[in-house]
């Protein structure tokens, strides 16, 4: 049976064991059935109780990677006709309970900056109830199901004091579901986290799925500094000022770009993500000068995965990434095939400065703990086109949508596959910039905008 605490998340042990009763947040949309803390399964070893964390990790704020995975009515009836919502809970409590067995660091709680205290707390489990159908959501942009489908206050904050994993099941009016996960980056990056979703909904749909074997890094590959733990930074969020927009890439059109970049630089079969992240960079690039009047030299920061790199497996838990930079400091070099080519470049200095980028991550955490990203004209752009989290199925077949929550800044873009092999870009702008940005022909020409409802 799964190990459930069945009292408030952030309860003191003085209330502890008071009851918990349903209460509803303010958006009316919304109220809270219960939170839980899931326990691991087993208990996990006095050996494995500190988890050491590395460079990188300590150079990482606490933040929260935020996905939600949609499944409707439809979904759950062709696997079964009694997925109610006390079914559908219990058996997802169990199989995270499960899973968090051999994933043990996320259901502890940091102790500081250098270590995680596996102590078995658990991680965060809520269940909520939305007033609509899930139809009318599915084509909402991220800004407005944000607070619907995450658990309060989590996506992309900085905290010490919650899980470090948080879970919403969200039952919609019409009988679907959204099943959201707030992974903390202090752990691990993308890989991680994508490893922990795609491996609960593995157990989930099959009991007898034999538990992974992972690979914890810890402090083996970038031992911290000999001085002690440096504080953790906290990445600066300016979300009041984040609009986010959804763009499909179909595969005809994407094959059509890639064609156009071959044919006009000397990059031998650039990829989708290589041609989008340009695409993008550029025009929002040339949003911002509309509104400004005037270019403004800008760099495009993308996050590079040193697994295979440095030898290691897929399975690999821990913030194993280095950054790409690709700068631009002339408009006449803001085309497409030329940033594909600079970003090919910059990608293979990336692979050999490792030092150099460990050095950068130590300076800025050593001397202040606040910062922004990499610079006020850096567009980061994050591929997760290699983690299929649109396939995760956790019995009722692949989502019929993947969402990420709105933020962390104004600079962003975040890619991932879709169902119809095509790709998916979340786009976060100023409010300002994506007004431009939004309306853009070139841009248009190759994705299509996903009209809110």
């Amino acid at each position: 049976m799964a190990s459930i605490d069945q009292s408030p998340i952030g309860t003191t042990p003085e209330n502890i064991n008071k009851p918990f009763s349903a209460t509803t947040i303010s958006l009316p949309l919304v109220s809270i059935i219960s939170e839980k803390l899931i326990k691991p399964s087993s208990p996990t070893p006095h050996t494995k109780r500190w988890h050491r964390l590395s460079l990188i990790d300590q150079a990482f704020s606490n933040s929260y990677i935020p996905f939600s995975l949609f499944y409707t009515k439809q979904q759950l009836d062709a696997i079964s006709k009694n997925n109610n919502p006390t079914q559908i809970s219990h058996l997802l409590e169990e199989s995270l309970s499960k899973i968090l067995s051999t994933y043990y660091p996320y259901a502890g709680r940091l102790k500081d900056n250098n270590v995680v205290d596996c102590n078995d707390t658990g991680a965060e489990f809520v269940e909520a109830q939305i007033s609509c159908p899930i139809s009318q959501t599915l084509n909402w942009h991220n800004s407005a199901t944000e607070d619907l489908l995450f658990p309060q206050g989590l996506p992309w904050s900085n905290s010490a004091d919650r899980g470090l994993v948080a879970v919403q099941l969200s039952y919609f009016n019409c009988g679907g579901i959204a099943i959201s996960m707030c992974i903390s980056h202090k752990i691990g990056d993308g890989c991680s986290g994508y490893n922990l979703f795609r491996d609960w909904s593995e157990i989930t749909r099959d009991p007898n799925f034999s538990k992974p074997s992972l690979h914890y890094v810890e402090q083996s590959v970038f031992p911290p500094p000999s001085s002690g733990p440096f504080l953790s930074p906290l990445f600066m969020s300016n979300k009041h000022d984040c609009v986010q927009r959804r763009y499909i890439f179909s595969n005809e059109k994407l094959l059509h770009l890639k064609n156009r970049v071959a044919a006009e630089s000397e990059v031998q079969n650039p990829t989708r993500t290589e041609v989008v992240s340009a695409l993008i960079f550029k025009r929002a690039v040339a949003a911002a000068k509309a509104n400004s009047g005037f270019f403004q030299p800008s760099s495009m920061v993308q996050a590079v995965d040193l697994r295979a790199q440095i030898g290691l497996p897929p399975n690999a838990i821990g913030n194993l990434l280095t950054i790409c930079p690709t700068s631009i400091t002339n408009e006449q070099s803001m085309t497409i095939s030329k940033l594909v080519s600079e970003m090919r470049k910059s990608k293979e200095l990336a692979y050999n400065r490792d030092n150099i980028f460990v050095a950068l991550l130590l300076e800025l955490a050593n001397s202040k703990q606040e910062y922004h990203d990499n610079g006020p004209n850096a567009y980061q752009i994050t591929s997760l086109v290699k983690f299929a989290l649109h396939e995760i199925d956790f019995g009722w077949g692949k989502p019929t949508k993947v969402s990420i929550a709105n933020g962390l800044n104004n600079k962003l873009a975040i890619l991932m596959g879709n169902q119809s092999g095509g790709l998916d870009a979340f786009v976060t702008l100023s409010e300002q910039d994506m007004s431009v940005f939004e309306r853009d022909p070139e841009l248009l020409e190759f994705a299509s905008l996903v009209p809110s409802c």
